[in-house]
Parts: C-alpha cells; structure tokens; sequence
C-alpha cells in the first residue's frame, strides 16, 4: 500500500512540475501579478482590468493551459499544432513597454477617482519559478469637492436651475471629485431637463469647470449648462433651449400592415398636446420591441415652428411563420426527447394579435436504467391568442404588458397507466420599470383525467393524489428579476407562487358546512395548496469564456383541507435528470433518504413537497464550439411530517420510512445527495447539445450499506444525462 501511495505521489510530482513553462522559456516568464494599494494587496477590477501583463490561468499552482500551448513546436502549423495554441494560453513574458503603459492607465484611473497627485511604480523580482510582477499604486491626498455652483447660459433653463440645484447628487466637502460621479451628473442633468420639454439638451450641454488652483486637495467645480448649438443654412447657431411640445403624433406603416381601429389603438402612442418627455418615447420603444406583429419601431421627430411633429415609423413581422424546436424534458419532467412545431400568425384580425398552434410529441427513456418503467410517449395540442396591453387594465403603470389566452391537451401514455391533461388560463405578463418580468394568471385551469392505470403500480404509489381525476384551479404568479451585474459577477433571481382550491374551498364549505372532508366540483376532487419555489443563479465570468456557475434553489409545498396526504403529481417537487441532480435519474432519489431496495421492487416514483439544491460547475472552451465543464450538486425532495401520516400509502406507514423520507434539520446532510462530473457541449448557435455524466459519490438510499462511493461501483453510480442547453 505504502508502496503504491509513494507511486502516485511521485506521478503528481512530475505531473506539477511538466506543468510549469519556466523551463521552457529563455526571456523571463510572469508567474504572478498583483497590485497593491496604499501598501496593501489588492484585487479590485478596477484596476486590475487596466492591466495589461496579466499572468496566465493557474490551477492548483500549476499553468496546464500554458504547458499545452508549449506543447506545440514553433513553426509547426499542423492541425494539432493548430488545436494545441488554441486551447492554450501564450506566456506571459515580461515587457517593460507594457509595464510603463500600465502606469500610465492606473495613474490616469487614480485621478479619474479623485486622486490628482499619485504615485505609481513597478517592481519585477525574478526566481527560477519565473518572474512576479507588483505594481504599487500610492493613491495620495484625494481631492475633493469644496463648492458647487449651477450656471446656466439661457433664460429657458434658468427657471429650473434650483430644481437641478437640488436634486444633485453632489455634495459640498462629502465626494471626492471623481470622473464617474461627474459623468452621471451630466447624464442626471439632461435627463431632468427633457422630462421637462427640453427636447433639445443633451448630456453634451452640461460642462464642468473645475478649478484648484491654490487649493489643489479642495476643487471648486462650476456646472455650466450651455445653449443650443446646431447648424443651420447660415453656419452654426447658438439659440436658448425651450420647451418643446408635441404638437401631433402619427404613424407611418408599408400598406401590408392593416390595422383596425383596436390595432391603431394598442399601439403605444406618446400623447400629444403636452410638453416632450424622453421617458415616453423610451418607454413607447421598448412596448414596440414586445409586440410580435411589429418587427422593428421608431419615432422621429420633425421641428414645426415652436413644436413638434411625431411619426411612428413601423416595419412588421412575417405574417404567417413556422418554428421548430427540441427540448430535452418531456411531459411531468420525464426525462426523454421532444420536439415541436409552432405554426403562428401575426395580426390576423388587425388588432396586433399573436396567434399560436402548437404540436408537440415526444419519448421518455430513462438512461443507465435496465427497466422499462420510464419508457413513455406524450403528445400535446396547444393554442392561443396574445395582444398588446393588459386586458381590463388600459392604463397600467408598467413598462411593456401583454394578454394571453390559451387552451392545450395532453395525453401522457405508459404501460402503467394514460392520463389525459387538458388545460386552459389567461395570463398577464408584463414588465416592471426596473426590468422585472412578471406573469400572473389569475385564472388557470387543469383537468387531469386518469384514464387507465395498473393495479400494482398504483399500491406502489405515495402520491395517489396525482394518479387520479383531480382539478388544479387557482392563481399562478412568477417573478424574474433581471441580470445584476457587478463586476465579473452576474445575478439572476426568479420566484414562483402559485395556489389551488382556494376560493373553490371556502365556496364550497360556506354552501354546504356538513359537507364531506374532500370536496369536489362535478364529482372531480380539487387540488388544495400553497406552493412557492425561489431560484437564485450566479455566474463569474472568467477571461477566455472561463466561468463559474451556481444555483440555490429552494421549494415548498403546503398541502390544505382537501388535499390530505401527498399533493398532485403535477405540482410536487422531484430530484433528479439532465438539470438537477445529474448523478441520478428522474424520479428515483427521494423522498430524503427512501432506501433504494424501494425503487427495484416496486417501481416507486420519487417527489417531495420540500426541496433544496445547491449546483456549481466550472465551464471551459476545448475547441471552436465545443466546451466542457465539471460539476457538483447536492441536495434532496423531503416530506413533511404531517402529509406522511395522511398518507395512504402502506409503505408510508412504516414507522422506520417515515423517519428517512420526512424532513428533518439535524438529518439534512446525511438525507441529502451528493454527486459530481464532468460535461461536453457543443454550441450550435441556435442551441447547445449537452452531455453531463454524474456520478453518486453519496446516495442516501443506501444508508443501510455504504452510502459513500466504492471504487468497484462505476457502473453502477454514473449516469449519462443528454440534454438541450445548459443546465441553469
């Protein structure tokens, strides 16, 4: 053994040490480069993204992107060689022009800060593992604002000179006197006075004289909002700005465009008789960009004496198209392959209608799975109709909204069982000043029809609830708000809220009090439930297109009244496929830890009505289109305490089951999922083809063994997931 330890060992070593280019290389090779600030290291993007010596990808103290770019000999230009310097990185060498051009950008970024007098230098140290480079940035005494004044050169803009006065976000002696801060005032400046009809004034009005002379750490800035220049027949002309109004707004469309008077007035007009306002038409813009009829949309402007003429110049979408697409994910999250076809028509009626029919089929297959209980087809018809703005709601204070309609029915067929989904909603979406896009449907509706089922399938079954004639009938609500960035980093968050039988419920009982525990409505049992999901994604972004990416999502489902034991099938939470816990296949991983003995001899359908998952991957390019990555995830579907005792199931009712399946805060680690991987996606433009294999490294099914991965167990703990995109 000890033997072998001391293989492995010296294998790594040489290994480490064939991955350090310095060997390679006669001119000196920069290992590392860091900045310092006011003596202390620092790492602030601000700085360090002027740089333009930058050292090369290190991973564990190791340079394999170099060791592979130095693998190809100079003046080979075969296709390997070719492959090698592409995947690669070139070295880093050490430059002395570049150093002296970095100072010169992190000077001129210090006084763009507010720093006017610092000082900045380099100093290169040179050892036998390569060269490291410091700059060090002595920031100095800042500069800042001591006095503030507005100033303006036309009597028009005069009258607001004390609201631009006092809504600025510059203050005597607190802020430093930074470009950036300078720049946004500028932006504040003209975008203030256009909402008040100075069409005219743009940012490049607005004029800063700073002057510190004599006091050089204590400025004296002078904001000067200058006249009107612009050319004319004559030459250049400087007039006053004034207020602009629109005197009349019209539209300008090809005749293939036909419009009915509802259509005209869907489009988003900016209103006449009233002073120009610059949020009108950004707004007016950006409702155009949602409406599938119009293709592209503008409004230009024409000066008429003292006003304004406004045309809306339209160029309109195809009107009859067809669209195909594949997904990866067939009907109730099956894991299998799919297709549709989407046949739409734009403005049929002249209203600026969307008109949808769409045809989708698909077969579920379960890999690394010998059994054929996930074979499966679906086939599903889907239509609807969108127009532009909120239905009921004219006058909605949102940025773009649109209506939906629609109507679809599903047959979903296995050997074990065919149901039969037909559904139909009116939806809201919208989206809010900040960029949040919002759907609401108040009204959805979904009949789930049970049609044949196997006997021993359906006693294997904990959630019977979902393997029966059931209404799902309530509001929905989803929430995503758009990308922050900051940075490298990047933030997206999305939130779902939704609910079932609420209304019908307190119906129902305030009309019959001594009526059954489970109510129904046309001899149909209705779903009664609150459920909420919160899904957060982070992503880092790297240079070379060297991410890092990671999810947290967290679900909950609470069952009512009517809904006693386990909720519907449709609506429970599931661990496992191309997108979650990769190192398993749908369906069969939880509740917490249900033993795996459960899944070979009953064919059990895994789901919870809790759900927590945590998901990291590191992507990386290999060649052109391709890139892979490595992955971990780790997380679980619980039940609570409560469904597990009115539940009908038999097996639910061991007592030893219901302590693995039921959520438990001291047993989260050890009833939760661990897996890892690697993955391979090829880029297609249009949509990325991926493959991630995972592999169990814990599975809590099998907690009466050994739940930790053995090294005898690599078939029997991968599983090889196909999917279209990525995964978050």
């Amino acid at each position: 053994m000890r033997k072998q330890a001391l293989l492995a060992s010296s294998l790594l070593l040489a290994a480490l040490w064939s991955c350090q280019p310095q060997r390679h290389l006669e001119d000196p090779w920069l290992r590392a480069v860091s900045v310092t600030l006011d003596g202390k290291a620092t790492d602030e993007e601000t700085y360090t993204e002027l740089l333009q010596l930058r050292p090369n990808t290190n991973v564990f103290g190791t340079f394999p992107y170099v060791w592979l770019y130095l693998q190809a000999k100079p003046g080979k230009t075969t296709g390997y060689a070719n492959w090698l310097r592409r995947i690669g990185e070139r070295p880093v060498l050490w430059d002395s022009s570049l150093a002296a051009s970095d100072v010169e950008q992190l000077t001129l970024r210090l006084k763009q800060d507010g720093y006017f007098y610092p000082n900045v230098s380099y100093d290169l140290k040179e050892t036998r593992r390569g060269a490291t480079l410091t700059y060090s940035l002595d920031r100095g005494t800042p500069t800042r604002l001591s006095q503030l004044h507005y100033v303006s050169m036309g009597p028009g803009v005069d009258a607001y000179i004390e609201d631009v006065r006092g809504s600025s976000s510059l203050a005597n002696g607190k802020y430093l006197l930074r470009m950036e801060q300078l720049d946004e005032e500028r932006r504040r400046i003209a975008s203030f006075l256009q909402e008040k009809g100075f069409y005219t004034f743009g940012p490049e009005a607005v004029h800063f004289d700073v002057d510190t002379l004599g006091h050089p750490y204590a400025a004296t800035v002078t904001v000067r909002l200058d006249n009107w220049t612009h050319s004319s027949e004559y030459g250049t002309v400087e007039e006053p700005h004034r207020v602009w109004y629109v005197r009349q707004a019209k539209g300008a469309w090809p005749a293939n465009l036909t419009l009915t008077p509802a259509g005209i007035q869907r489009l988003p007009w900016i209103p006449s008789g009233r002073a120009f306002q610059a949020s009108a038409v950004t707004q007016s813009t950006a409702r155009l960009r949602h409406i599938p009829a119009i293709q592209s949309g503008r409004w230009q402007f024409a000066m008429v004496q003292d006003s304004l003429d406004a045309t809306l110049s339209l160029v309109p979408s195809p009107r009859v198209g067809l669209t195909w697409k594949g997904e990866s994910t067939a009907l109730s999250g099956i894991y299998g392959l799919q297709s549709s076809m989407d046949i739409f028509d734009h403005n049929p009626w002249g209203g600026l209608e969307h008109v949808n029919l769409t045809l989708s089929g698909g077969i579920g297959a379960q890999w690394a799975d010998s059994s054929t209980l996930f074979n499966t087809y679906f086939l599903d018809i889907e239509t609807g109709m969108q127009w532009p703005g909120l239905w009921g709601w004219a006058e909605a204070p949102v940025q773009t909204g649109s209506t939906r309609l629609s109507v679809s029915a599903g047959r979903q067929f296995r050997r074990e069982f065919d149901r039969l989904a037909i559904r139909g909603a009116l939806q809201y979406q919208w989206t809010d000043k900040k960029g949040g896009q919002w759907e609401l449907s108040p009204t959805d509706l979904t009949y789930i029809d049970l049609r044949q089922i196997d006997s021993t399938f359906y006693q294997a079954l904990s959630i019977k609830s979902g393997f029966q004639d059931v209404l799902l009938l309530g509001p929905r609500l989803r929430v995503v708000r758009p990308s922050v960035q900051k940075g490298r980093w990047e933030r997206r968050a999305e939130w779902t809220l939704e609910s079932s039988g609420l209304v019908t419920d307190v119906i129902s009982r305030s009309i019959q009090p001594n009526g059954p525990e489970v109510r129904s409505v046309a001899n149909v049992p209705y779903a009664h439930y609150l459920r909420a999901k919160w899904d957060m994604r982070w992503l880092r972004r790297g240079t070379g297109h060297r991410d890092w990416a990671l999810r947290f999502v967290a679900g909950e489902l609470y069952t009512l009244q009517n809904t006693p034991g386990i909720p519907p099938f449709e609506r429970a939470f599931f661990a496992g496929g191309s997108n979650d816990l990769r190192g398993w296949i749908n369906f069969r991983l939880g509740p917490g830890a249900l033993p795996l003995a459960v899944f070979d001899s009953t064919g059990y359908l895994g789901s919870g009505t809790r759900k927590l998952l945590f998901q990291t991957e590191y992507r990386f390019p290999l060649s052109g289109a391709l890139s892979a990555a490595v992955f971990t995830d780790a997380g679980n579907t619980w039940l609570h305490r409560r469904n597990v005792a009115q539940s009908w199931s038999p097996l639910l009712q061991d007592a030893d089951i219901q302590d693995l399946v039921s959520f438990s805060l001291p047993n989260l680690f050890r009833h939760s999922a661990w897996d890892a991987g690697i993955g391979i996606r090829y880029d297609l433009d249009f949509f990325i083809v991926r493959m991630d294999w995972g592999l169990q490294l814990y599975d809590p099914r099998r907690l009466s063994t050994n739940p930790w991965f053995q090294r005898r167990e690599w078939a029997s703990r991968g599983t090889l997931n196909f999917g279209l995109g990525m995964p978050f």
